[in-house]
């Protein structure tokens, strides 16, 4: 499978991007459910639309995978919490193509552009449940911490989610 990722194109691909997201968040709920019990959702699923938009904004960066018949099969978004500091935002690829490298491929490319944001922290967090994505961020020099400030995980939702870090080793500077 021939893949490209790149920068989305706001506002043309937002509904494009937000039915992926919306996929991604209905089986995330619902494994939240299985899982743990919880019906509470730390995100409302019908803004995501919305909050796809706001990454049109500088201090934020929104990355799609494409494949070769031009459908999309994957996003992931970076924004800026605190000068210096970027949290990765609804990293998704679809079920049919995980295990073929996607996600590491995304996630490289995301820590690449951190470095061109100026970033010296890279953050996120995942789901307790989400085994396969907590190894690809432990493979990338992600170590657990903490809740972070600024996450949008509410305080009783946080004993199920996992938060990482990591530092960059050396970056190349905020865009002009």
């Amino acid at each position: 499978m021939t893949i490209m990722i790149r920068r989305a194109e706001l506002p043309a691909e937002a509904g494009e991007i937000a039915k992926l997201l919306v996929d991604y968040m209905t089986a995330a709920l619902r494994e939240l459910h299985e899982t743990f019990g919880i019906e509470d959702s730390p995100t409302d699923v019908s803004g995501l639309r919305d909050a796809v938009l706001e990454y049109a904004d500088p201090s934020k960066a929104l990355f799609v995978v494409q494949e070769e018949t031009g459908r999309l099969v994957g996003a992931a978004g970076l924004r800026t919490l605190e000068p210096g500091v970027v949290e990765v935002k609804r990293m998704y690829v679809v079920p049919e193509c995980r295990g073929l490298r996607v996600g590491s491929r995304l996630l490289d490319r995301l820590l690449d552009e951190a470095g061109r944001m100026g970033a010296a922290t890279v953050r996120l967090d995942t789901a307790r449940f989400m085994a396969d994505a907590q190894r690809l961020y432990r493979s990338r020099g992600f170590a657990e911490r903490t809740p972070y400030p600024g996450t949008e995980i509410p305080p009783h939702l946080q004993q199920y989610w996992i938060f990482f870090e990591r530092r960059l080793a050396a970056t190349a500077g905020p865009r002009e």
